[in-house]
């Protein structure tokens, strides 16, 4: 038993050492872009995929109305993504208020394309077959977006750029926050420095469609979402994997600060768990996407797994109180110091006071999610999914 927690472990913490390097790397593609695009400013498309948002979809239009980026440039498309409470309405009307200063915009309505059963990457896929542009961005409605986004996202496009993964944040540094948002923050600081790191060895494993870019050329290339349009999540990782597996497109990361999306905290911890349920429904299909994550992924759960379990182990005399400690210190002293890296990266040390908290609760909280997401269930702004059948609810 010792044998087999030691070797996954083993691959749990080279995997977050690995991580930590390409992270610490000031070389492409965190950086500047190697080559200056054939066409400065590329036409682009920002697709905002849109459920239930009329509380943040006026902050987000307007956003996105202020970019540095030329405005002839570049437009909006708003896909009112199944909502219920007006969203589709509001962005019209704010459209229509915006438009009148020369700012792109349009919404479509996406329920009467492919009803309301539909996912995210459905709504996105609308968004994206009505446009033609270069380059195509993704965002979230409920992120706020700075001034210079678009810009700093472009620049990360050379001729043989075919994604560009851009940093996002839960809540605004230095902003006070309760303990749960801070927990989030961390917990998806760890995964911004685990993408920028894995890109930065040229095999990118994670993303975020709160800050994706894509040439569109790539995303037709790989069929688009069609090959993971049955899965409820993943407009994001699933379609990156895609466009990785290709081997012809470089894959760059934008980690400057005038990109920075912040996104806000979950409203509560169901809320919460039900994200991260979302995210990980996709480890099974990783297998075959990208092998290497899915045992840095596997090797994450058993790990968890075993110190959960080590209790009953050790009364069985299964292992060791000296081999419990070694695997909880290595796992600390290595989630520690991502955490670290992240923080002096990213200008996040506002999240470092939970991490002993964090840390010793992640066992739990990655074999809750580990077991929810992969059996499919979980919710998602009034969808809910069970055995991984999704099903509108109230």
């Amino acid at each position: 038993m010792e044998a087999a927690i030691a070797a996954f472990t083993t691959v749990y913490v080279v995997g977050l050492l690995w991580f930590l390097l390409g992270a610490a790397r000031r070389i492409q593609p965190l950086n500047a872009p190697i080559q200056v695009l054939t066409v400065p400013s590329p036409p682009v498309a920002v697709v905002v995929a849109a459920r239930n948002e009329i509380e943040h979809i006026d902050a987000c239009l307007a956003a996105l109305a202020r970019q540095s980026y030329p405005s002839d440039q570049y437009h909006v498309i708003v896909v009112d993504d199944g909502s219920v409470d007006g969203t589709c309405t509001r962005a019209r009307a704010v459209a229509a208020a915006l438009g009148r200063d020369g700012f792109r915009v349009s919404v479509l309505d996406g329920p009467a394309a492919y009803g309301t059963g539909g996912s995210k990457k459905a709504a996105l896929a609308l968004g994206i077959d009505s446009c033609s542009d270069d380059i195509v961005l993704t965002t979230d409605a409920d992120c706020d977006v700075p001034p210079g986004w678009i810009q700093a996202m472009v620049d990360h496009f050379d001729e043989q750029t075919g994604a560009v993964i851009g940093f996002s944040q839960i809540g605004r540094p230095g902003f006070p926050a309760a303990l749960l948002a801070r927990w989030e923050g961390l917990d998806f600081l760890q995964l911004m420095v685990a993408a920028a790191g894995s890109c930065a060895h040229g095999h990118p494993m994670a993303a975020s469609g709160q800050s994706l870019g894509f040439r569109r050329q790539a995303f037709d290339e790989v069929g688009g979402y069609a090959k993971v349009r049955h899965r409820v999540s993943g407009d994001d990782v699933l379609l990156l994997q895609l466009i990785r597996g290709t081997r012809r497109w470089r894959i760059g990361f934008c980690s400057e600060e005038s990109a920075r999306i912040v996104h806000p905290p979950s409203p509560g911890l169901r809320s919460f768990l039900s994200r991260r349920a979302r995210w990980a429904s996709n480890a099974p299909l990783q297998l075959r996407l990208d092998p290497l994550f899915f045992l840095y992924m596997l090797a994450t759960f058993v790990t968890s797994a075993g110190l959960l379990a080590s209790p009953a182990l050790w009364a069985a005399d299964l292992v060791s109180a000296g081999f419990v400690a070694a695997v909880w210190i290595a796992k600390i002293v290595a989630e520690g110091a991502l955490a670290f890296a992240g923080a002096l990266r990213f200008g996040r040390f506002d999240l470092l006071r939970v991490f002993p908290l964090w840390t010793l609760l992640q066992p739990l909280y990655t074999v809750s999610v580990g077991l929810a997401g992969p059996l499919g269930f979980f919710r998602w702004k009034g969808r809910r999914v069970a055995l991984g059948r999704q099903s509108e609810s109230t």
